[in-house]
């Protein structure tokens, strides 16, 4: 257990053991008080004639610990002792003791801050509430003097990270940094001014050259724990300015009122691990400006365009972990929404996230595969046969890494009223459309399986399914066919996309869905220069229905910039976004 208080100016923490007796803690509170002091060394113990603890200069401390005006025993254990309502005494100050309080053990800002674009604290709560909390954004006074010497960018290659701790204010214990900007000046920021209170703040161009600092007040409905606040280590930068993706936003406004539906959104944001690679820089996004590729820039758009649509469930492809950790599931857990990562296997560092908001759904369960290893699972038995007679086949099968995501949500306003929300991205190799027919078969059995634990003779009503993702594949191809037709005969084309090496005889597909594509087949999804397609589905079965979906940006916004990603487009690929509607039962079985 740890106890932790604010004496004379100085934060004490102290990390005890549960079962140790109490006496002994407050023996090392006394000492800790006297090596605060800086005088323990220069004189020897000292105690009065009934055994107390005294100063270096002849001052009691006298520690106890009291409930209902009775001194606890020194004899009673850490755990029994320290009880809410109970009061630290030391010498005249007194301490009300409250158990397990709100706590802020992580206050973190960005790295990179630009204005125009929103900014959220990385908060590690414990023993509270992110909707209880309180937060409180401050911008930086600077004097004349300063604004003639300071540099609009300070978070260049050139500055020079220093710290320095304070450990004497009431609402802070957090290291400040101080960034040298030149060989002959650096500065701490040491007048504020309010500008806005909530979990987010929103930089406009006046802020530029400026820091920023956010304060937490934790909170448990009533209870409240130490504040505490953090500074920029960067000054606000210029942005990019209007992104297209913005003209979306003017359609998603306002939420989907609960009793009609809900919003989804799926993406593909673009792995870290593949837009800042050589092969990116040089030879796939070579019009693209290297800063425009780095995550520190994107992930401030992504944050920006994914805020902005109001989703109700996001799925999202190609996220990397890193980003997910301590940047998304921060901030999207700010704007009310939870979220769950699913990594791929092996050496890649992507994967899938899927995002839901709390007051509309609650998490059930979920039933995530890996679909290379799923293949070879009993109820892909047949297909596993047919697959095999090609080893060369079997083995591309087997070593392409691919997951799917799957959630069981329910309705917070209606709990028999499931959802079936699905994310995946197939393998993208242009000539590997067999391969991709193959994950999706896999997919299917799976989704037959999970529906079949939700769907029985005792809950007869069936399970709303919504299938998302990137499929690498546009619609005059296999696998939309086979999605949305229900089979793919043996002699289909892209079972020889990689010709005869990889080809497996008498190979057809059934299943038994009825999905659809809610948001049609766009002329592009995926946007890079000599390559322009849909290859990215929100599939839905028939308890769904498409209420709006949101218009795609228009080539001249596309192109702009020659393709993407640019630096008003975080991704190579363009998010769908669709308000989808339940279906009557009754209806559902007549379409």
């Amino acid at each position: 257990m740890e106890i932790s208080f604010l004496h004379r100016d100085r934060r004490t923490n102290l990390l005890r053991g549960q079962n140790e007796s109490l006496g002994k803690s407050l023996s090392r509170i006394v000492n800790n008080i006297k090596k605060a002091s800086g005088k323990k060394k220069k004189h020897k113990k000292m105690k009065t004639d009934n055994g107390q603890s005294v100063s270096p200069d002849g001052e009691e401390i006298s520690v106890s610990l009291f409930l209902n005006n009775d001194k606890i025993s020194d004899e009673i254990a850490n755990k029994d002792a320290w009880q809410d309502g109970a009061v630290l005494q030391i010498g005249e100050d007194k301490y009300s003791i409250e158990r397990n309080p709100p706590t802020i053990k992580q206050l973190i800002l960005p790295d990179s801050i630009m204005s125009g674009f929103p900014v959220y604290p990385r908060v590690g709560l414990e023993f509270g509430q992110l909707d209880d909390s309180e937060f409180t954004w401050y911008k930086e006074v600077k004097s004349d003097e300063d604004s003639k010497k300071m540099e609009t960018d300070v978070c260049d290659d050139d500055a020079v990270a220093m710290e320095t701790a304070s450990n004497k204010s009431d609402t802070s214990s957090v290291s400040r940094k101080i960034l040298k900007i030149d060989l002959t000046s650096t500065r701490i920021p040491e007048d504020w001014v309010e500008v806005i209170k909530g979990k987010m703040f929103l930089p406009s161009n006046v802020d530029i050259g400026h820091k920023i600092k956010v304060m937490c007040v934790p909170k448990d409905g009533q209870r409240q724990g130490t504040p505490k606040d953090v500074i920029s280590e960067c000054e606000i930068s210029a942005g990019p300015g209007v992104c297209p993706f913005e003209n979306r936003h003017l359609y998603t406004q306002k939420r989907v009122d609960g009793n009609d539906g809900f919003r989804v959104v799926s993406y593909n944001i673009l792995a870290d691990t593949y837009a800042t690679t050589e092969a990116a820089q040089n030879i796939l996004y070579p019009y693209c400006a290297p800063y425009a590729l780095s995550i520190d820039y994107r992930q401030q758009l992504i944050l920006k365009e994914l805020t902005g649509y109001n989703a109700d469930i996001l799925c999202l492809q190609e996220m990397g972990k890193t980003l997910y950790n301590t940047v998304l599931y921060p901030a999207l857990q700010l704007e009310g929404m939870e979220g769950v990562y699913t990594g791929k296997v092996g050496s890649i560092r992507e994967g899938e996230a899927l995002f839901y908001r709390k007051d509309r759904f609650k998490l059930i369960a979920t039933h995530d595969i890996e679909i290379n290893a799923a293949i070879k699972g009993s109820m892909n038995a047949d297909l596993f046969e047919k697959v095999s007679q090609n080893k060369v086949l079997l083995d591309k099968v087997l070593t392409r890494s691919a997951i799917l995501q799957v959630a069981i949500l329910e309705t917070v306003s209606e709990p028999k009223k499931k959802l079936c929300v699905a994310n995946t991205h197939l393998y993208f190799h242009p000539r590997a459309a067999n391969i991709r027919l193959i994950q999706t078969a896999v997919i299917m059995k799976h989704l037959q399986y999970v529906r079949s634990l939700y769907v029985s003779q005792e809950s007869p009503d069936d399970l709303a399914i919504a299938l998302c993702g990137d499929f690498n594949s546009d619609p005059k191809y296999g696998v939309y066919r086979y999605i949305t037709k229900k089979s793919i005969p043996a002699n289909y084309a892209d079972w020889h996309s990689a010709g005869k090496d990889e080809h497996a005889e008498g190979l057809a597909l059934e299943h038994d869905f009825k999905l659809t594509s809610a948001c049609g087949t766009p002329d592009y999804t995926n946007f890079v220069a000599g390559f322009q397609a849909a290859i990215d589905y929100i599939f839905i079965n028939e308890h769904l229905d498409t209420m709006q979906a949101i218009p795609m940006p228009t080539y001249e916004e596309l192109s702009l910039h020659t393709a993407l990603p640019s630096v008003v487009f975080p991704s190579d690929h363009i998010a769908l976004i669709c308000d989808i509607g339940w279906k009557d039962r009754d209806m559902a079985v007549q379409s």
